[in-house]
């Protein structure tokens, strides 16, 4: 500490200026049970003037700043997150102007010293222009693991006494705002003049969800920084440092100064998710623990709106509740309850599951009804309505009743599942009267007990894009294996996007009807019929090529910037189907079925229309739906 005192005080080196570019993107993570998806709603670009004198001066001025709006949104950021950390934070942490965390001691500041931990680890010898910089890695941890704090890695100059890296989040007491889950900063600066290690890149992730409901969504706000063309030993005027700590334009200012779009800028910024893993991975394995998030352990819990009160034709209307409990530091209770009115059915789950750093195991018996599809057609809420109105019901079902072990972790950014058990499938009727017409039957679908062994391992980007495989074995009346796998390509174009979907399944000869591969109607092949084909064998492949489309926005509320971005896209798709299960009302006719359509991803995307025509029969089938991004939440 006295030597970067005695640093700070050479006020040639001491004082500065250099120019900031940043990048800040608020987004919604929505985890679809495969991967997550991240939706950029709204990105703002800054450009601004960064001054700073020791010990702990500094001003910022923007001096650029333009936004584009993706979502209906009314954000608006803290100032502190329109600029840069200038000075390490200082003797005490703050963040959201003190809304987010407030007055966390700075490990390296006099009161850090006492209330961290600090292991040494490894020295490097970093070659730099002017000679060799020796470089040590030091893990800090509060003393106390529930008292306010930072945990992860500093590196620092041990010639300069300076501050080269820090990569670090909170405990779970360092948060002030109950919605916050996490927050994550990297801090890393470049050597100037072979003198100061001053900012150079820089990134903070605030990730928040609902303090008193758990749904798998969150939402994100990430600053990335990159600071440059820095003048040391700048003699600054005596006003420099008056007024606002972060100065210039209070909104937004849409100029000429800026050639390259918003969307290429997103594009060249690291995927938020993986970084975060990295970081709080880290973290765990300091404390010996699991790091818990700033969210309140105890919440209401649900898979999305549907998990409250959905509509089909088994059960009718069937409302349910769930709770997630925290257990101690690492455990976690799970349950869910709801009854069909129409069928007077008990519905429910329950689970007891633990984090082992990379590793979640869990205890789980459940009652459902499932669904025998293994891609979703149609949102939550989307199928409850059509149910209702008119006794649409996208979906055939069987009641399953299971008791499995299970285990899931991420290994080179594939997520693997693991679980194994005993289930027992029932077959159920339709029980529901719509509002005009009649319901279809539910087909028989229940198989009898049996042990089954499931695997699934995929790799998904943030865009949704990716690969998933799963694979079961089943032992019950007879015994049968299953395998299905779905991708999900793109390729850049010059006018816009060549999308290619793939899907893949095959099963043994005694594969239940429950477990049989469906395809035709909404989500599959529109003009087909709605699940006019299934059986033990499936392929189906579909090409888009979706091109970007100015489309007039609705007066939808905070959508400032119209148009919002849409996209139309003309596709082929086509599906074969072999091993006919006599006793199901699918039928597999080893044809191949071509169809040909129109989708169009309207407003953010929020809304999905979609239009097919079978090539074989010259059947029309015209769907509209929440875009399936949001799938997860409805």
């Amino acid at each position: 500490m006295a030597q970067r005192a005695a640093r700070d005080a050479d006020t040639l080196l001491a004082s500065w200026q250099a120019e900031a570019h940043g990048v800040l993107r608020y987004a919604s993570v929505l985890d679809h049970g495969d991967g997550p998806v991240e939706r950029v709603i709204r990105a703002d670009e800054l450009r601004v003037e960064v001054y700073g004198e020791a010990p702990n001066r500094s001003k910022q001025i923007i001096v650029e700043w333009r936004d584009s709006t993706f979502l209906p949104n009314r954000l608006n950021y803290h100032r502190d997150h329109l600029g840069i950390v200038a000075n390490d934070f200082g003797s005490t942490i703050r963040l959201g102007q003190g809304d987010e965390v407030r007055d966390v001691p700075h490990p390296l500041s006099e009161a850090g010293l006492a209330a961290y931990q600090f292991a040494v680890g490894d020295t490097v010898t970093l070659a730099a222009l002017h000679g060799a910089v020796r470089v040590v890695a030091i893990d800090v941890r509060p003393v106390h693991a529930d008292s306010m704090g930072t945990v992860g890695t500093l590196y620092l100059d041990l010639d300069r006494a300076a501050l080269v890296r820090f990569r670090f989040t909170f405990t779970p007491a360092s948060y002030r705002d109950r919605s916050v889950e996490d927050i994550t900063v990297t801090l890393e600066n470049a050597l100037q003049q072979n003198a100061r290690w001053l900012p150079w890149r820089q990134s903070i992730v605030i990730r928040r969800g609902i303090a008193w409901l758990d749904l798998p969504v969150h939402s994100v706000i990430r600053a990335d920084w990159t600071i440059a063309d820095y003048q040391l030993g700048v003699l600054h005027p005596p006003t420099r440092f008056t007024g606002a700590y972060i100065d210039g334009p209070r909104v937004p200012q849409h100029g000429a100064g800026w050639d390259t779009s918003m969307t290429r800028s997103l594009r060249a910024l690291p995927h938020t998710d993986a970084d975060v893993a990295l970081v709080r991975r880290a973290a765990s394995v300091a404390l010996g623990r699991e790091l818990r998030g700033g969210l309140p352990g105890s919440r209401i819990a649900g898979s999305g709106i549907s998990d409250f009160v959905r509509v089909n034709r088994v059960q009718g209307v069937t409302p349910a509740i769930g709770a997630r409990l925290a257990i101690g530091r690492d455990w976690s209770l799970a349950g869910r309850l709801g009854i069909g009115l129409s069928d007077n059915r008990v519905i429910g789950s329950w689970s007891l599951a633990k984090d082992v750093g990379d590793l979640h195991w869990s205890l789980r018996a459940d009652r459902v009804m499932a669904d025998v599809g293994d891609i979703a057609v149609i949102s939550g809420v989307a199928n409850s309505i059509s149910t209702v109105i008119g006794g649409d019901d996208f979906g055939d079902y069987a009641l399953v009743e299971r008791v499995t072990a299970g285990l899931r972790s991420s290994v080179a950014g594939m997520r693997i599942a693991l679980e194994a058990g005993r289930e027992w499938s029932g077959s159920v009727g339709t029980t529901f009267r719509p509002i005009s017409g009649a319901a279809r039957p539910n087909p028989s679908l229940g198989a009898g007990g049996a042990n089954v062994v499931r695997t699934t391992v995929g790799r998904r980007n943030l865009q949704g894009f990716g690969w998933v495989v799963s694979a079961e074995a089943g032992d019950g009346i007879e015994s049968w294996a299953r395998i299905h796998a779905i991708d999900r390509g793109r390729i850049a174009m010059a006018s816009g996007e060549l999308q290619v979907t793939g899907e893949l399944g095959a099963g043994t000869g005694s594969l239940p009807g429950s477990r049989d591969f469906v395809s035709g109607g909404r989500g599959t092949l529109p003009g087909v019929p709605f699940r006019a084909l299934g059986g033990r064998r499936m392929a189906r492949m579909e090409v888009a090529w979706a091109l970007p489309a100015s489309i007039p926005t609705p007066p939808v509320p905070y959508a400032r910037y119209a148009p919002l971005p849409s996209t139309v896209a003309p596709f082929l798709g086509a599906a074969i189907v072999g091993g006919d299960d006599p006793s199901a009302p699918w039928r597999a006719n080893g044809a191949i079925e071509p169809v040909a359509g129109l989708r169009l991803d309207l407003w953010g995307p929020l809304i999905r229309f979609e239009g097919g025509v079978s090539l074989r029969t010259g059947r029309v089938g015209l769907t509209v739906d929440v875009h399936p991004d949001w799938w997860a939440m409805m």
